[in-house]
């Protein structure tokens, strides 16, 4: 929870005013077990609407499914950070990334990162530079796009 609280949550969806602020609202009750993932999804939809919104014309922010998409990657970033910094502060340097049977083989993160360990540090700083600072690059990172469905453990 702490992290949801306290970290920078980038992107054009959540520019505006008291946007980030709902969203945390949200996920804060989706993994205090309050709402179940539909619930925040309708939640998104209706506190954090397109419309109104500096980027409401552009599909690349607002794609179909954008609030879904929304949800699923903050649930997976905040999750993976958390496993990730607490791997770190237990003193370990790895961590493993077990394939997902809800994954594309395709995907760059199943073909490239799932069935691996990975040094965590890097891991962690692709994670935050990309989700926290809005750095994106091609460097690999769990999560690795909208509807990835990797996640990080201890080696």
């Amino acid at each position: 929870m702490r992290l949801i609280e306290s970290e920078k949550i980038s992107g054009k969806v959540t520019e505006g005013d008291g946007r980030v602020e709902a969203l945390r609202e949200i996920l804060a009750s989706y993994f205090n077990l309050q709402i179940d993932l539909n619930q925040a999804i309708s939640d998104v939809e209706f506190k954090i609407p397109r419309h109104y919104r500096p980027h409401e014309n552009n599909n690349r922010a607002f794609p179909q499914g954008w609030a879904e998409r929304l949800i699923r990657t903050s649930v997976r970033r905040f999750y993976n950070q958390a496993v990730l910094m607490e791997i770190i502060e237990s003193g370990g340097t790895e961590c493993f990334i077990p394939h997902s049977d809800f994954e594309s083989r395709d995907s760059n993160c199943s073909k490239y990162l799932a069935g691996s360990k990975q040094n965590a540090s890097v891991m962690l700083e692709r994670l935050l530079s990309a989700y926290r600072d809005g750095n994106w690059t091609n460097d690999l990172k769990i999560p690795d796009h909208p509807h990835c469905t990797h996640t990080v453990q201890p080696a």
